[in-house]
């Protein structure tokens, strides 16, 4: 069994994987209950992380080696990424992007554009040739909406799965129609600017189930993407592949 974790700003999305592509096990939790994360059962060959958060990522090391009985690896620190990073700042790009770009191109073949609704918006762009061209990144949902809060006098702070969206005067529905159909047109700009005819769209991450319904631009959903990238990257490591 190969066990891969996401540590972003918020979550730890954990997987494990065994002769499928899709995984087996997967449990999401908030970094501060990374203590109530539970332990897939089984023989753990290897883990695999992307962590966005240094201080989660040692958190969750003391938390795989007493649980699973294994030193996470890092992927770009100890797993190369497998595939070329034609872009400047290449040094700079998240390993969860990385992930989420691996991924992508290990489900079409010929690149595409991944956009992760997560904290953060973040979309990648994969060429054709299994490229890693780079992306954008901007506010999520749930960031956005204590901006508004935060930053204002009157407005309170909204969840938006919780109102119905359309012309209201109504003031938290206002919001909630403001931000997700806002994000949503947001995420299908970037997709034309950076997409070229034909090219495959693939979202993930938390917001992706209320957002995409909202895009013109994204139809397919992968909840587990940066999971999926996690485990190809090892595989091509263990098999001594540099390239997907």
């Amino acid at each position: 069994m190969l066990v891969v974790a996401s540590i972003g700003n918020t979550t730890i999305r954990l997987g494990a994987f065994e002769d499928r592509d899709e995984p087996v096990f997967v449990k999401r939790v908030p970094i501060e209950n990374l203590a109530d994360l539970e332990a897939p059962g089984g023989d753990v060959e290897a883990v695999v992380v992307a962590s966005v958060n240094a201080a989660a990522e040692a958190q969750f090391a003391a938390w795989a080696s007493a649980n699973l009985g294994k030193e996470p690896l890092a992927l770009r620190s100890d797993i190369p990424v497998p595939m070329p990073l034609a872009c400047e700042g290449a040094e700079r790009v998240g390993p969860d992007r990385l992930a989420n770009a691996i991924a992508l191109h290990r489900r079409t073949g010929r690149g595409g554009i991944a956009v992760d609704f997560g904290t953060a918006i973040d979309l990648v762009v994969v060429s054709s040739a299994g490229e890693f061209l780079g992306g954008a990144i901007a506010p999520g949902l749930a960031m956005s909406a204590r901006a508004l809060h935060n930053e204002t006098a009157l407005l309170p702070l909204v969840n938006p799965a919780d109102y119905p969206l359309g012309l209201t005067g109504r003031t938290k529905e206002a919001i909630a129609t403001g931000l997700v159909w806002g994000l949503a047109g947001l995420a299908d700009r970037l997709i034309e600017r950076f997409a070229w005819p034909g090219a495959p769209v693939i979202a993930t991450g938390g917001d992706a189930g209320l957002l995409v319904r909202h895009c013109q631009r994204v139809k397919k959903v992968a909840p587990n993407l940066t999971l999926e990238g996690l485990r190809e990257a090892y595989l091509c490591w263990r098999s001594g592949r540099d390239r997907l």
